[in-house]
């Protein structure tokens, strides 16, 4: 007796099919899994075997075969528990023929009273399964609104094996999970610009790394407002567009981190703490997980009193920095996840925090060296922005005065984005901080008098080569944000200010 249904995985963010078959036939009892099996799925046949015991389904003294198939594929999880019964099920005759001739798939794991459990991962599954031809998909009830959001499926939640089987023998009729509030409106940010009193110069600068997606370094004292400028970010951000959607829904599914299964509206926001590991903030472990560079993609990453990050940590953000992409590497198998996050960081001027208040520093200037020397010139290169965080005076502080909300600020991001989008719409890039350095002069061209600033910066050391197409890009977002396609003075100007990373040092121990 045979069977063959599917299931699936997901492989980085991307699903893949897998065939479930199952042979029952003379021999010595016993059940048996093969397949390039991870220890968690093995342990399936006693879930397996258990669940179907407890539904009422004895297992017959002979020899059970079931292979996952490709085998060149690691299996890891137990997402794959409903279709390995099921398939077993079908083996036995004890489901109707009819039902393994249709397009379905079968997610879910198995508690030993055939209970069905919610499993992370399904969105790339089922995205793939329509894709590929599929109609439906059984899935453990808190996993239906999460594949509810691929319309071209039908969904079938089941609480349990026994309602899995009176739905597929027919004895039970249940009409298709649809959840419309899936698709409900965003959410409004929880932090609004104009709670930020004074630090003009600041919103100026958060606007235009937020126009052109730009990684931004914050310095000042303690207390400045970097941390709630950074947590402003993301109201001031364009809304995602339905394929960014997708894709940080997915890799919210993949990470296990959906829990009301709708898509993910809002840009993310990370903000780990300085005492995250390598693997936390990449990605990894024993089941390949997203890091969280990866639940940053399309939106913020803010790390917060960035020297105080272990120096391993920081110099892992090279490669995610420039590929906008992370490879996990395991021994059969490679998970490659987005990484395309706005790198927003902030440090003080000084280990204590109070410098240049030189009546509660007691920094040596040594100290705020080696302080400062704890982020590589690698690092830095790979930042477009350097904003000096100055502190707020008292009369700014208690000004009555309405500044800008984030909503004017989105509305003039919202249009250089469009600009930009329209630009680069045949570029595998749409925003000016992916502007590769081998399509700069298709896109950015430079009158006499914007070469001469920029000559000058560069013979004085304020920029290094890396840095010179940096300020380019920076320069081609202050045009888009004016509305011009031309580069001007004043842009390159602006660009060359909010670069100053040569006057910052000197501000500190110049």
């Amino acid at each position: 007796m045979y069977s063959r249904i599917f299931t699936g995985l997901a492989l980085g963010i991307e699903g893949r099919l897998v065939s479930v078959e199952t042979d029952i036939g003379p021999g010595l009892p016993g059940f048996s899994l093969v397949g390039s099996l991870s220890a968690s799925a093995r342990e399936a046949v006693e879930r397996v075997r258990s669940a179907l015991r407890n539904t009422g389904i004895t297992l017959p003294a002979r020899r059970i075969t079931v292979n996952l198939a490709p085998a060149d594929l690691r299996k890891e999880g137990t997402a794959y528990d409903l279709a390995i019964a099921v398939s077993i099920l079908g083996a036995l005759e004890i489901l109707p023929e009819k039902v393994f001739h249709k397009k379905i798939v079968y997610l879910g794991e198995l508690g030993l009273d055939g209970s069905l459990q919610a499993v992370p991962g399904v969105l790339p599954v089922v995205h793939f399964a329509a894709l590929s031809g599929f109609t439906e998909v059984v899935v453990p009830e808190e996993n239906a609104p999460e594949a509810a959001l691929i319309p071209e499926l039908s969904v079938y939640p089941a609480k349990n094996l026994q309602e899995v089987i009176s739905l597929l023998d027919g004895s039970l009729v249940r009409e298709p999970f649809r959840q419309e509030e899936a698709l409900a409106a965003s959410m409004e940010p929880e932090h609004d610009i104009r709670e930020v009193r004074g630090q003009e110069m600041l919103k100026r600068g958060m606007t235009l790394a937020a126009a052109g997606f730009h990684n931004i370094l914050m310095t000042g004292a303690a207390g400045a407002g970097k941390s709630l400028i950074a947590k402003c970010l993301p109201g001031i951000q364009p809304e995602m567009t339905p394929e960014e959607q997708l894709v940080s829904t997915k890799i919210y599914s993949v990470a296990g981190r959906i829990s009301e299964g709708g898509l993910m509206r809002q840009r993310p926001f990370r903000s780990p703490h300085h005492t995250i590991t390598t693997a936390a903030l990449l990605g990894g472990g024993g089941n390949a997980r997203p890091g969280e560079v990866s639940l940053a993609s399309g939106g913020v990453l803010f790390l917060d009193e960035f020297p105080e990050f272990r120096t391993q940590v920081i110099e892992c953000l090279r490669q995610p920095l420039e590929e906008r992409s992370v490879t996990i590497s395991r021994m059969r198998a490679a998970y490659t996840y987005p990484a395309d996050f706005m790198l927003v960081a902030a440090r003080n001027n000084c280990p204590c925090g109070y410098y240049p208040d030189r009546t509660r520093c007691s920094c040596t200037e040594r100290e705020i060296i080696q302080y400062r020397n704890r982020i590589s010139q690698p690092i830095m290169d790979r930042i477009d922005m350097n904003l000096t965080v100055r502190p707020v005076s008292f009369s700014e502080l208690t000004e009555e005065k309405e500044g800008v909300t984030s909503a004017e600020i989105r509305e003039a991001v919202a249009a250089a984005r469009e600009r930009q989008s329209f630009r680069y719409r045949n570029e595998d890039f749409k925003v000016n901080a992916g502007l590769t350095q081998n399509k700069i002069e298709q896109y950015i061209s430079l009158t006499r008098g914007e070469k001469k600033l920029l000559e000058e910066a560069f013979l004085t050391g304020e920029i290094s080569a890396r840095g010179y197409f940096r300020i380019l890009r920076l320069a081609r977002t202050a045009a888009d944000l004016a509305g011009t396609e031309e580069i001007r003075e004043e842009d390159i100007r602006e660009a060359l200010f909010f670069r100053n990373a040569a006057e910052t040092r000197k501000e500190v121990w110049g």
